[in-house]
């Protein structure tokens, strides 16, 4: 298989989730997390009242915006994900006892995982996208509670939820209703819509193994 890499794109993110997801996609890419107070920017969001979706929105563009300024000529992907439980949000679970407590206030309940999305270029937004993916947590016994709490990775305290969908966290849930990899953090089929967009489209290799034309060249 070949790709052809135009324009350069940087995925502005430090979690894995996301980093494998796109992987997956056989694009290539850099991460270059980006340096922001996002608690900052939560206290901000929440004291004016807005929305999940907003929210999310905000972090993301954020994101975005501080890795534009030091790549400018290169496309930014940043996303952020942002867990909505009745009219309260939910941030990343501290430590095992936080663990504990997401799990009670989750458990027997539905919430959303909610991901803002932005692409940008120059310090300019091109795309933005939001999701909102429905999640009903099982009840679950005080002895699977205490087991969860004591054996899951410690990679469930990098999600806003406690648990990663894709591995023991689907045990938890008794119903879902979205798209995995939006469980995941980023919405995978509107971010490569929009990569094509901007011009990034991933090709297989032709059978005289000579590089294939781009989408938008004639025939």
């Amino acid at each position: 298989m070949t790709f052809e890499a135009v324009p350069r794109l940087i995925l502005a993110s430090g979690s894995m989730a996301r980093r494998q997801l796109l992987a997956a996609t056989g694009l290539p890419f850099d991460v270059v997390p980006a340096a922001v107070d996002e608690a900052a920017v939560k206290r901000e969001g929440m004291a004016e009242g807005i929305d999940a979706a907003a929210l999310a929105l905000r972090l993301a563009e954020t994101k975005a915006r501080h890795v534009s300024a030091l790549h400018g000529a290169e496309l930014v992907l940043a996303a952020d994900q942002i867990l909505a439980l009745g009219t309260g949000m939910l941030d990343k679970p501290v430590g095992r006892n936080g663990l504990a407590e997401h799990l009670a206030r989750l458990q027997g309940r539905s919430h959303d995982l909610v991901n803002g999305v932005i692409l940008m270029r120059g310090g300019q937004v091109l795309w933005s996208y939001t999701d909102r993916v429905r999640m009903l947590m099982r009840s679950l016994d005080q002895e699977t509670r205490d087991s969860y709490v004591r054996d899951a990775p410690d990679a469930v305290l990098q999600s806003v939820g406690g648990y990663r969908i894709e591995a023991e966290g689907i045990h938890l849930f008794a119903a879902i209703d979205g798209d995995s990899s939006s469980i995941q953090g980023l919405p995978l089929l509107p971010v490569l819509a929009a990569l094509r967009e901007e011009g990034l489209c991933w090709h297989p290799a032709p059978a005289d193994g000579k590089p294939g034309k781009r989408e938008d060249e004639g025939q």
